[in-house]
């Protein structure tokens, strides 16, 4: 009887080790799962990281890259406009140089200074002759800008220099205008110079 009743008890605390162990063991994988749950959403908060950090550096780039075409776009402009800013003063000289050759000459002051719009360079200097029809100006191999095609190098400038007399004292005063236009970027841009000429010499 007092066999029977040591086996039990021996047999009792068998069994509650193993209990106790299987309950251990699953709360240690329970952890386990919770620490590897744990690691995934870390993981997945630094992918987000990068992910952020690589959009602000894109839309950094991206800005960048704006400033730069547009301070480019700037810079072109403002080349062409100083170009056509020349090119319109030139068109009033030519016809004021016209003016001074007919005085040095002995010539009517405004002889071959007609009413109208004209196409002119700096070789011209007795009169004007071309009428304006939308030529483009050449840079030519002399560094000046003119309409000789063979030796030149087309611009994207055209310039129109318009003639006419005033209203009052028609002898004595003549209006001159240069207008140079382009295109740039698929927009039109025009510079413009006036003057008036009068008969200083007599």
């Amino acid at each position: 009887m007092k066999h029977k009743t040591f086996i039990k008890q021996i047999f009792s605390v068998i069994v509650k080790k193993i209990y106790r162990f299987q309950a251990s063991n699953f709360k240690f994988q329970e952890v386990g799962f919770k620490l590897q749950a744990s690691s995934f959403k870390k993981g997945g908060f630094t992918i987000l990281e990068v992910i952020i950090a690589i959009s602000v550096m894109t839309i950094g780039l991206l800005g960048t890259y704006a400033f730069i075409a547009h301070f480019y776009e700037y810079t072109s402009l403002s080349e062409q406009r100083l170009t056509a800013a020349y090119l319109a003063s030139e068109g009033v000289e030519i016809v004021k140089n016209i003016r001074d050759s007919n005085w040095l000459e002995g010539a009517v002051w405004n002889s071959g200074i007609s009413v109208g719009s004209w196409e002119a360079d700096y070789n011209t200097t007795s009169s004007l002759s071309d009428d304006y029809d939308g030529d483009y100006l050449y840079f030519e191999s002399s560094g000046f800008y003119g309409y000789d095609t063979a030796s030149g190098t087309s611009t994207v400038f055209k310039r129109e220099i318009e003639v006419c007399t005033s209203t009052t004292g028609a002898e004595g005063i003549i209006y001159a205008s240069s207008t140079v236009s382009w295109s740039e970027r698929g927009r039109s841009h025009s510079v413009k110079t006036e003057e008036k000429l009068f008969n200083w010499y007599e």
